[in-house]
């Protein structure tokens, strides 16, 4: 199967969103061995729309849109799928009544030009959308299958995942693909890469790295004719995979860094508090991000760095007795202006308490680049230390 991927909206050609839906879809798409040939991106233009689509129906059995399926005038993608199929739209009375609903439960009543988005047309099964008031649409138009999704990318990863796909997936043969994704830290992208050298270079399975906020990703693809094949060969590489990068691998699953941390302190019946001076309290609110903080994180203070007066140790000492924690961890990022605009000094990281580590990591980048390294620093100190208690 050959796809496109078309997203939609003037704000994108504007340069004022980065397009992060089509990167989420080019690896879900191989990882189900779908050929992406194209991702294209087009504005609020009916015309233009439409003409794209079509181009796409014609060259491919996939066509994912994502945007423009919002309630407002600008939002064409529902018009320009409806041409293309040659129908006109009409309010679905029992999807109108969800968006009613979703409405009703907050405390709201609905506009009603969000009845715009119950319209249905008869080539088209609509995709329920849990956590937004615009479903998607799936339509099959010629040759192709024609998928209508939301912009807003935490609506249109469920959508994919849950409506879209298992419906893809049921008319795929051929061969059968299987994929693993190992996260890692304390590690960079061109380190991992030396490390799993040869691994890469094999067109069999496929192993690609990226470089991510929170760790060096490795992605492992395998495909055979049989589901126990490809099974086979990706458990083999995976294996060796983790041989190499023993001591940097945190995840294999789909948990986030914060939650992995977590978990690790939960696991050990302990809880933290955080001190952190010149790194924007960035680590703090890693860890904050998940519910699962509560009852763990005990306490954070953030405040800006002074060279002469901040000590990590202190810190952290301070974390400990201020918040009555098991663990202390403090964090100091004292940098300096350097040349080309950009910082450079030393970020330090120590955890005290029922258990201790001390690390010191010079650095010299972007402001926003230091704080974001400080907070991965002290993820990956805490690990360490979290995995030898």
């Amino acid at each position: 199967m050959r796809a496109y991927v078309i997203s939609i909206g003037s704000e994108l050609i504007g340069g004022h969103l980065t397009d992060t839906n089509a990167t989420f879809l080019a690896q879900e798409l191989a990882a189900q061995g779908i050929e992406l040939l194209h991702v294209i991106q087009v504005g609020d233009d009916l015309e233009r729309l439409t003409g794209v689509l079509a181009t796409a129906a014609a060259g491919a059995e996939l066509v994912i849109c994502t945007g423009g399926i919002g309630p407002t005038d600008d939002d064409l993608t529902r018009e320009a799928i409806s041409t293309l199929a040659g129908e006109t739209p009409e309010i679905d009375q029992a999807t109108v009544a969800k968006i009613r609903e979703f409405f009703a439960q907050r405390g709201l009543e609905m506009p009603e030009r969000n009845a715009k988005q119950a319209w249905v047309i008869p080539s088209v099964e609509v995709l329920p959308n849990p956590v937004g008031t615009a479903p998607g649409w799936l339509a099959r138009i010629g040759g192709a299958i024609v998928v209508a999704m939301p912009g807003v990318p935490r609506e249109m990863f469920r959508m994919w995942r849950e409506q879209a796909l298992p419906r893809i997936s049921a008319g795929l043969t051929g061969r059968v693909y299987r994929s693993a994704n190992l996260r890692t830290l304390g590690i960079g992208e061109s380190a991992v890469s030396q490390l799993l050298d040869e691994l890469t270079q094999r067109p069999q399975p496929y192993i690609g790295t990226y470089a991510k906020d929170d760790g060096v990703h490795v992605r492992i693809t395998a495909s055979a004719d049989r589901s126990e094949d490809a099974e086979a060969v990706l458990a083999e590489t995976v294996a060796e995979v983790r041989r190499r990068l023993t001591d940097y691998i945190y995840a294999d699953d789909d948990r986030s860094l914060a939650l992995v941390l977590l978990d690790a302190l939960r696991k050990r019946a302990l809880t933290i508090g955080i001190a952190e001076a010149g790194s924007g309290g960035r680590f703090g609110s890693l860890l904050l991000s998940e519910p699962a903080s509560a009852g763990v994180v005990r306490g954070i203070s953030a405040r800006d760095a002074d060279p002469a007066n901040v000590v990590a140790a202190d810190l952290a000492q301070t974390a400990r007795e201020q918040f009555g924690s098991d663990v202390g961890v403090g964090i100091t990022a004292v940098v300096v202006l350097g040349t080309q605009g950009l910082y450079e000094g030393t970020i330090e990281v120590v955890v005290s308490g029922t258990t201790h580590a001390a690390e010191s990591f010079p650095i010299r980048a972007a402001y926003q680049e230091i704080q974001r390294r400080s907070a991965m620093n002290a993820a990956d100190v805490l690990r360490l230390v979290l995995a030898k208690t």
